[in-house]
C-alpha cells in the first residue's frame, strides 16, 4: 500500500512543529488511552472540575474565549522551554520516540479524515445537491433542537467528556464492541422477526393450493 504524499508531508510538518511538546504529548497519550486503570477517572474529574469552575464563575463568552486564548498562549510559550528542563536530558528514550511517532501519525490521520469529510461534502454538493441540502439542513435542525432543549454548558460538558474518553474507548476495544452490537440490533429491527418453520410451511401449503 503506497503512502499518501500529503500525509507524509503533514507528518513531517507536525513532527517539527510539536517537537517542544513531545514529552507532554506522550504523557497525555498515556492518560487518554488508559494505560492505567485509574486514568479514565482522572480524565473525567479534570473535565468536571474545569466545567464546575466555568459554571460557578459564569463568565461571558468573550471573557471565556479571552481566558482560553491567554492559557493557550502561555502554554505555547512556556511548555517547550520548561518541560525539557524539568524532565532532564536523559528522560527521552527510543520507546518515547516510537510513541511520539505514533501520536504524530494519529494526529495527521485526523487531519486527513477532516479533509476527506470536507471533500465528500463538496462532492455531494456538486453531484447530489438535493441530498446535500437535506443532510446538512437536517443535521443543523437536529443540533438546534438539541441545543434548545438541553442546557448548553451541560451539553458541552458531555461532548468534551466523551471526546476525552473516546481514545481510551477505541484503544481498549470498547467502542468497537458496543458499536457493532448496536449496528446488529438496528439491522435486526429493520429486517423484522424471522418467520418460524410453521409459518413457512403454511405459506408454502397455501401457494400449493
Amino acid at each position: 500500500m503506497e503512502a499518501n504524499p500529503s500525509q507524509e508531508r503533514r507528518v513531517k510538518t507536525l513532527r517539527r512543529e510539536l517537537e517542544g511538546w513531545r514529552e507532554v504529548l506522550c504523557a497525555l497519550h498515556s492518560v487518554l488511552i488508559w494505560e492505567k486503570h485509574f486514568f479514565p477517572a482522572i480524565s473525567v474529574s479534570a473535565v468536571t472540575f474545569l466545567f464546575l469552575i466555568i459554571w460557578y464563575v459564569e463568565p461571558s463568552m468573550l471573557t471565556l474565549l479571552s481566558i482560553l486564548g491567554i492559557i493557550i498562549t502561555l502554554c505555547d510559550y512556556l511548555v517547550p522551554q520548561v518541560v525539557p528542563w524539568v524532565v532532564g536530558a536523559h528522560y527521552w528514550t527510543g520507546a518515547h520516540e516510537r510513541k511520539y511517532e505514533q501520536i504524530i501519525t494519529s494526529i495527521a490521520s485526523l487531519f486527513c479524515l477532516a479533509s476527506s469529510v470536507s471533500q465528500t461534502l463538496t462532492s455531494m454538493k456538486e453531484s447530489k445537491p438535493r441530498t446535500y441540502f437535506v443532510v446538512v439542513t437536517g443535521s443543523l435542525l437536529f443540533s438546534a433542537w438539541i441545543g434548545s432543549n438541553i442546557n448548553n454548558l451541560f451539553l458541552t460538558y458531555l461532548i468534551v467528556a466523551f471526546l476525552v474518553l473516546l481514545p481510551g474507548l477505541k484503544h481498549q476495544g470498547i467502542m468497537k464492541k458496543y458499536f457493532s452490537t448496536i449496528i446488529k440490533a438496528v439491522s435486526s429491527i429493520l429486517k423484522g422477526p424471522a418467520p418460524t418453520k410453521g409459518e413457512g410451511s403454511d405459506g408454502e401449503s397455501k401457494k400449493k393450493e
